[in-house]
């Protein structure tokens, strides 16, 4: 049966390829992004653009009054003052118009570690939003809490330019869950497709497998010619003042640091056991030879 679903963050990692699936599988899609210009050049075929911001109550409740369903996330912003406050106006907002708009069916981008209510760096903005989201009378609410995104990785792309490592404040032998955003993507287009959850639904996707840091510094290497990549575990503070030269807030890189003692004293990204149903197939390797081009091995 076809649906009119409308796609957040449309220009997104996530939202693209969920756009584009949705439409394959014969949906009326219409996406909400923040560039008009930027859509175009993806050329994100059959699904139709409206440009604006989630904070605009009016626009959002406008587009989802015409739904059947609607995936929803709080975008990131690496540079605003106070992270948590803009996820909380974000959140609110986005709330505001599926109270006012009626919508039934949500699909929520949350994360894993979201059902913690601190130590958790910025995935407490999400934790609030499902809290939010949950108290919505008549709404239908499905939380994706995904693993940590293999995206991420490119982050290290400047270090393997300039200094030939890559490294962050997490423990290099810590494993934990890997997801590829694409396999976000899928497990979501299925979830719009089929429409049969009810009330407040959990889904847990936590990739192929677990990996260390040092595993994954290893695949990467592999995959830009440089088989012997090391990689660095940086101290807290030398990691937050690394991410504020890189441009992040101090807001954002004390939250990121907030995130990484919570992962290695904590383990907040290893509190679900894995099953077949939230494993998902791109393997690290598969990601790393995909992405190889954003990386140049250093001589």
């Amino acid at each position: 049966m076809r649906k009119k679903i409308v796609v957040a963050g449309v220009t997104g990692n996530i939202g693209s390829r969920l756009a584009s699936r949705l439409v394959e599988l014969g949906h009326q899609v219409t996406g909400l992004g923040r560039n008009e210009a930027r859509f175009k050049q993806m050329g994100l075929a059959g699904v139709d653009f409206r440009e604006g911001e989630l904070t605009d109550v009016s626009l959002l409740t406008a587009l989802l009054k015409e739904a059947d369903a609607a995936f929803l996330l709080i975008p990131p912003n690496a540079t605003a003052p106070d992270n948590l406050a803009y996820q909380n106006a974000t959140g609110e907002a986005i709330v505001q118009a599926v109270r006012d708009s009626g919508i039934r069916y949500v699909v929520n981008l949350s994360s894993q570690g979201a059902d913690l209510e601190a130590g958790t760096g910025p995935v407490l903005g999400v934790h609030r939003q499902e809290l939010r989201l949950n108290q919505v009378p008549g709404l239908n609410v499905l939380h994706l809490r995904p693993a940590y995104f293999m995206e991420n990785l490119l982050a290290n792309v400047p270090l393997v330019q300039r200094m030939g490592i890559t490294g962050s404040a997490m423990r290099g032998d810590l494993s934990f869950p890997m997801i590829a955003t694409a396999d976000i993507a899928g497990a979501a287009a299925g979830i719009f497709d089929r429409l049969d959850f009810r009330g407040v639904v959990i889904r847990d996707l936590l990739g192929p497998r677990d990996y260390s840091m040092q595993e994954t510094a290893q695949i990467l290497g592999q995959a830009i010619g440089k088989p012997d990549l090391p990689y660095v575990q940086f101290s807290y503070e030398d990691g937050k003042q690394g991410m504020q030269q890189a441009g992040l807030s101090a807001s954002m890189a004390e939250l990121y640091t907030e995130m990484s003692r919570g992962a290695n004293e904590q383990g907040i990204f290893n509190r679900v056991s894995r099953t077949p149903e939230n494993t998902t197939p791109t393997a690290l390797e598969q990601f790393t030879a995909a992405v190889k081009g954003a990386f140049v091995a250093v001589a």
